[in-house]
């Protein structure tokens, strides 16, 4: 049988948030079922007491005598009145739990994209993007089929499953109410064998699903370069093995089912053997009316149905709940706001109290601190080790180095994408990790390496995460960034589409809106990680200059390779096995003949 815990967390996940208009038509849809369920019970017995009245053969023995009285008109059309509204009922409530339902899920879709941006960079890293949107698109088809199963299964089948009961013991046939209570127990045990091995086999049918959707989405997203390099073989192939694996999933799937239905209808077909046999030998002892005998028989045909929903129940939910179950692990991962609030449990540090708090914050550079910072990830050789390096308020500085080195861990580290093995990192000798995650990075501006445009307008992209930018403040970021006459000129200006990722723009288009983009952020502090790594020298000149101009007075961090590009910076740090080895301005570097004086020779005679 499903999981109860599992089952009811699932239920609180779907309902949490629901409002009192969702509550109101899920309470009528369940009176409805009630009543749906009463009447399916009470109809077969009108159909007797009009049968008994009709053939006169009314016994004292059969249920409700008082009610013969009323006629056969009277019986049948209480019988049509019970079957037509019955009906009725069951075509209604679908219009009112339809309504709850998408209400539900707009709500957990919500409720699952703010988580998936709340949690931090390594569950992303560890994940496929693909994977994450297929988890939500799975979790609510399985949400679909047990909403189905309880509202139009468990709840009325159960009240009408009552209801015939009652009816049946008031026969005064305990062999026949005996076969319905062994028909119930053997189908719970025949259900309850196959259970887990559905379990088994509907979770392999999730993962086999998301594996599948993610390779189409990640091949979709990587559609240039496959076409590049002609891969479209091996990434269809790739795709139809998948596919192949889902089909068995499925198969398998489908065999548990068919075998659990097989099981079902041996149980039914001796049930209703049974139950004739009884019925009939009632009969031919006199103790049961030809009415009785048909009200008999009707019920534990009609107990066929309610019996068989119950079980094609049980069973779907199993396999809702293994659909939902990816969801549910993801939305149980913790967000950066709850490791934080661990964090400080832990440390006992407290938030708002630092001069970095001070309302005039916005108008001073701050000191960086790295001290005997180590990272390494998954345990494996240290990124950097021992790291310590110190940059004086409203100074730039530029780290240096081999690729693999290090540099851009810095980054994530300065942002708190990702937490130091050892050592501490300090602004104005405050602990980052210390502060608030968000008043943390608003204090930071960063122009990566790897852009990330969204496919929106120029002016949506320059003010992410700065709603109430001005078009004023966006286009003066442009101007900063020299992107200005390039968006002037197009037909829709600052309203134009990029599409995605960015993919109408040319490489140094994209590197200026990110720049802009960082401009508009007003930071504390600037870090540019290979900002101009995407432009042609004189358009490279230009930007160099602007950013020259825009940190004045900001503490600025420039990573790079591109030697040319980092002249400028105050002073520059080289770092190599994990630490700083050289630091000096460009000129003293190069006179010391060290590994910095080696990369900028090395890389001047490239550009000869």
């Amino acid at each position: 049988m499903p999981s109860l815990k599992e089952f009811c967390s699932a239920l609180r996940l779907l309902f949490d948030g629901m409002n009192p208009g969702m509550v109101r038509r899920i309470a009528a849809a369940n009176a409805m079922a009630l009543a749906g369920g009463v009447l399916a019970g009470i109809a077969p017995l009108m159909l007797k007491q009009m049968i008994d009245t009709a053939s006169g053969g009314g016994s004292t023995q059969a249920p409700h005598t008082t009610l013969t009285g009323l006629g056969i008109a009277g019986f049948g059309f209480a019988y049509l009145l019970c079957l037509s509204i019955g009906r009725l009922v069951t075509e209604i409530r679908p219009l009112l739990i339809g309504t709850v339902e998408q209400g539900l899920y707009a709500g957990l879709r919500l409720r699952y994209f703010k988580h998936l941006l709340d949690l931090p960079l390594s569950f992303h890293l560890a994940r496929r993007s693909g994977a994450l949107g297929h988890s939500l698109l799975q979790a609510v088809s399985g949400y679909q089929i047990i909403l189905s199963s309880l509202v139009n299964g468990v709840v009325p089948v159960m009240v009408e499953s009552v209801t015939v009961a009652l009816v049946l013991v008031s026969l005064g046939l305990p062999a026949m109410t005996a076969s319905f209570a062994m028909t119930a127990v053997a189908l719970s045990i025949a259900i309850s064998l196959r259970m887990a091995r559905l379990r088994a086999t509907a979770r392999a049918v999730s993962q086999a699903t998301i594996d599948a959707h993610s390779h189409l989405a990640d091949s979709l997203i990587n559609y240039e370069p496959i076409k590049c390099f002609g891969a479209e073989r091996s990434t269809v192939d790739r795709f139809a093995q998948l596919s192949r694996a889902l089909e068995a999933c499925w198969m398998r799937l489908h065999r548990t089912r068919t075998a659990i239905g097989v099981a079902v209808t041996v149980i039914f077909t001796l049930s209703l053997a049974t139950s004739l046999a009884i019925s009939v030998h009632a009969v031919s002892q006199g103790t049961l009316t030809v009415g009785g005998f048909v009200l008999a028989n009707l019920y534990m045909l009609q107990m066929v149905r309610p019996l068989e929903m119950l079980c094609s129940a049980v069973r779907d939910v199993s396999q809702g709940l293994a659909f939902v179950r990816p969801l549910i692990e993801i939305l149980q991962t913790p967000t950066e706001a709850m490791q934080e609030r661990q964090h400080a449990v832990d440390t006992d540090s407290r938030y708002g109290d630092h001069a970095i708090d001070d309302p005039e914050a916005g108008r001073r550079a701050v000191t960086v601190s790295f001290r005997g910072v180590r990272l390494a990830f998954d345990g494996g050789r240290p990124v950097l080790n021992d790291f310590t390096l110190e940059v004086p308020a409203g100074r730039s500085i530029a780290v240096v180095g081999a690729s693999g080195c290090g540099k851009s861990s810095l980054v994530r580290l300065l942002l708190r994408l990702c937490e130091p093995d050892a050592g501490s990192i300090a602004l104005n000798g405050i602990p980052i990790n210390t502060l608030p995650v968000a008043q943390l990075r608003s204090m930071i501006a960063v122009v990566p390496q790897d852009l990330a445009l969204f496919n929106n307008s120029i002016a949506a992209n320059i003010g992410l995460g700065l709603e109430s930018a001005t078009p004023l403040q966006i286009e003066n970021a442009a101007r900063l960034a020299g992107l200005h006459g390039f968006v002037a000129a197009l037909p829709c200006g600052y309203n134009t589409a990029i599409g995605e990722r960015g993919l109408k723009l040319s490489g140094g288009e994209r590197q200026r809106i990110a720049i802009a983009r960082a401009i508009l952020k007003d930071p504390l502090v600037y870090v540019f990680d290979e900002a101009t790594s995407m432009l042609d020298g004189p358009t490279e000149r230009a930007i160099l200059q602007n950013i020259k101009a825009i940190s004045v007075g900001r503490t600025t961090i420039t990573i790079a390779h591109r030697l040319t590009a980092i002249q400028h910076a105050d002073e520059i740090a080289v770092l190599a096995e994990g630490r700083i080895v050289e630091r000096g301005d460009h000129a003293r570097l190069l006179a010391r003949g060290g590994i910095y004086a080696s990369m900028w020779h090395g890389q001047q005679t490239t550009c000869c």
